[in-house]
């Protein structure tokens, strides 16, 4: 049976396939499916100089799949500029290890899509815990990216409408920090798409491959 796909959590489950956002690059495991970068949140906060070190040793030393999560958040304190000086430093490490990217966007969507056209991505962007709206959504798979949808399409009718208007070649699910299973977040999905969440599954799980071999 095709198993589930988690493209992002920071609570794992033990479940197959489930990207582990890691913190700390030191405690990164020698085997299982991580994550590290540096988040805006911590950017103004940390040594960047030291975590980008981190995070090109541990590219080195192959123990991430993803780099991230890693973006713009236009709701915290910290100067913009610097966000973006961090975030593209990040893509550059990425591009080099032929890596794809979490991106973090809060109320950031014109300034990261002006970053992915000017800065192209050697593999594609992953724009976690999707709250936007449709044309955002197209503006980002359209260019190549995914995205993907976490506990808010179990409670938003808004959300749900632009979910079952994009193709699902171009979809992940996710947990992220909440404490929902992955299962109800993709049975939520298949009902709206009214097929069965096996066929869902099915789908996913050739993104993650598709994304993570190309």
């Amino acid at each position: 049976m095709v198993p589930y796909v988690n493209i992002h959590t920071h609570k794992p489950c033990n479940i197959p396939i489930e990207v582990v956002n890691m913190v700390d690059p030191s405690t990164i495991p020698d085997h299982g499916l991580f994550s590290f970068g540096i988040h805006p949140w911590n950017v103004a906060r940390t040594d960047v100089d030291a975590d980008l070190r981190d995070l090109e040793n541990i590219c080195d030393e192959k123990k991430i799949i993803a780099l991230g999560e890693i973006g713009l958040d236009k709701v915290i304190d910290t100067d913009l500029e610097l966000q973006a000086s961090v975030f593209l430093k990040q893509i550059h490490i990425a591009n080099q290890y032929r890596l794809s990217v979490i991106i973090h966007c809060v109320r950031a969507w014109s300034e990261l899509a002006f970053l992915s056209k000017h800065y192209p991505a050697v593999k594609p962007w992953i724009y976690h815990g999707f709250t936007g709206n449709e044309p955002i959504a197209q503006q980002i798979i359209r260019r190549g990216h995914f995205v993907s949808f976490g506990e808010a399409l179990l409670k938003s009718p808004k959300l749900q409408q632009v979910f079952i208007k994009l193709p699902l070649d171009f979809i992940f699910f996710e947990t992220d920090d909440s404490d929902e299973k992955i299962e109800a977040i993709y049975k939520k999905a298949a009902e709206l798409r009214h097929i069965c969440t096996d066929e869902l599954k099915e789908t996913i799980h050739r993104n993650f491959e598709t994304l993570f071999t190309l």
